[in-house]
């Protein structure tokens, strides 16, 4: 036996078992908090208020969340086109005849040692 396992496409998820923007929320929602907590930052070194570094580091949040969600998006969507042009253009490899035979040989070979296995 090989340490390689041949894995079917069908056995992977179909393409609606995951939400289709859960890259997007992801990425939204790191972009978000790294805003939120860059302007908590640079609000203590500077010595704002605390109303004032909260306040202004929850609009940081709000708006680096819009603009993850944006990014996140367009890398999802880059990234389908990508993956689909890579399948039509790389259609799957057609075994050799002689392979296919060999795979065979074996099979029927593997159903005759447990046949023998079974009968000892």
């Amino acid at each position: 036996m090989s340490d390689v396992e041949i894995v079917n496409d069908e056995s992977t998820h179909a393409e609606g078992d995951v939400s289709p923007d859960v890259p997007a929320r992801v990425i939204s929602s790191v972009i978000g908090l790294m805003g939120f907590f860059t302007a908590l930052l640079v609000g203590l070194v500077v010595g704002n208020p605390g109303v004032t570094i909260v306040l202004r580091a929850l609009l940081a949040m709000a708006v680096c969340a819009v603009v993850g969600r944006v990014i996140g998006t367009v890398g999802e969507i880059c990234v389908r086109e990508f993956l689909a042009n890579f399948k039509t253009n790389r259609p799957k490899p057609v075994l050799p005849e002689q392979l296919q035979q060999l795979y065979k040989i074996r099979a029927a070979d593997e159903a005759i040692r447990e046949q023998l296995k079974k009968a000892a």
